[in-house]
This record gives structure tokens, C-alpha cells and sequence, in this order.
């Protein structure tokens, strides 16, 4: 079974047809985002003592239109993960991702984001090549500097659509695509980062969903 994400992964988004394209990623990355999954769920539940579940996109709502992107999900219940806060690892033709994430309108998503805007110190002093984004449908992102979080946070609260997606990357001209040692550390130390802030929002939840 493959277990590594390689460069030439991001071909995939070069083939047309959804029929066509959904088998690449069965063939090729579904079975990097379980290597990953398996890795990490249990560790992941033990840190924020929550029963968390592992689920892996499978597009199946597409029709006609192949993925621009495919992802992998640690969080949620055995049902879903877009209600949760949870830890997206994914693939999309710019670059491979690790994000903390808030999309889709989860639930209590305000109450988590005013949480993270009152709590600066677990997000505005993020390694230099951290990145946010604020749309999980589209690439662009931006250096996760305070006043960007800050930025993104209050579009969150106020904007129907507002999303959050904080963490880190893999371009196609990264080392740790060429080395698998590198690419489990790489993804081992943005998990150790995200995982605080992860269980703080949990934690949150939780006693949102408990009232």
C-alpha cells in the first residue's frame, strides 16, 4: 500500500473526466490519507480525550465535475466531521495540506470563533510557515500572521460562508515529497502545533453540545 505522498501526485488534477480522475485518487492518495489516519487518530483521541473518528472524502454527491481538490478528515463522529472541528489532510493541485479546520458552518462555530479571537495566545505566535485560509474551496492562502487570523476570525463570525482553515504545506518542489522521513515529520510536528488549539475547540464544543 502506498503510505507517502509523492510529486507526481499532483498529475491527478491534469485528468479529465470524474469517473477517471476518482480512480487515481482511490489508486494513489486515498490510501496515503489512511497510512495517515491510522497514524495519527488514536494519538489524536487520547490528546483531547474524544472519541474521534477518521473519514476519508469520497466525492460521492460529483456527477459530472472531477474534485479540484480531495481530503481526509480526523475529528467528527463515525456520521461526519463537517459539524466538528477537525484535522483536514488533503491534496489540491498548489500543494498537500495539514489544517486545522471550520468549515461548512459547523455548529457552535461563532461561539469557537469569539473563543479563538479572545484567546490570542494559542494562535498569534505560529511558526513562520503556517498559513490561513478562509474558503476551503479555493487555494488561496495567506501567511498566518495575527492580523490575518484576526481578519479571517471576524469574516468567520459575521459572514455566512466564513471559514477557517489554519496550518501548513507541502508544494510540489518540497524535499519531504522525495523523502519519507521528512514527510512524517513534517506532518507529526504540524499536528503537535494544531492539537492545542484542536482540543481547546473541543473541548468547547462539547460543553456547548452538553447544555
Amino acid at each position: 500500500m502506498k503510505k507517502y505522498f509523492e510529486k507526481s501526485d499532483f498529475n491527478l488534477f491534469t485528468i479529465e473526466g470524474l469517473d477517471e480522475r476518482m480512480s487515481v485518487i482511490r489508486e494513489s492518495i486515498q490510501p496515503v490519507f489512511q497510512h495517515f489516519g491510522d497514524t495519527y487518530i488514536e494519538d489524536v483521541n487520547e490528546y483531547t480525550g474524544f472519541d474521534g473518528s477518521f473519514h476519508i472524502a469520497q466525492h460521492r454527491r460529483r456527477t459530472t465535475n472531477p474534485p479540484e481538490s480531495t481530503w481526509s478528515a480526523i475529528g467528527g463522529n463515525k456520521r461526519g466531521y463537517k459539524k466538528y472541528p477537525h484535522i483536514q489532510i488533503g491534496i489540491n493541485e498548489e500543494y498537500i495540506f495539514m489544517f486545522l479546520s471550520l468549515i461548512d458552518n459547523p455548529k457552535h462555530e461563532k461561539l469557537m470563533a469569539d473563543y479563538l479571537l479572545n484567546h490570542p495566545t494559542l494562535w498569534n505566535d505560529l511558526p513562520d510557515d503556517y498559513y490561513v485560509s478562509g474558503d476551503h474551496t479555493k487555494t488561496a492562502i495567506e501567511k498566518a500572521g495575527a492580523e490575518t487570523v484576526e481578519k479571517t476570525l471576524r469574516r468567520l463570525i459575521k459572514v455566512k460562508k466564513g471559514e477557517i482553515m489554519i496550518g501548513r504545506i507541502l508544494t510540489p518542489d518540497s524535499m519531504s515529497l522525495a523523502d519519507p522521513d521528512k514527510q512524517e515529520a513534517f506532518f507529526k510536528e504540524t499536528l503537535d502545533v494544531l492539537l492545542p488549539i484542536y482540543k481547546e475547540l473541543l473541548d468547547l464544543y462539547q460543553e456547548a453540545e452538553a447544555k
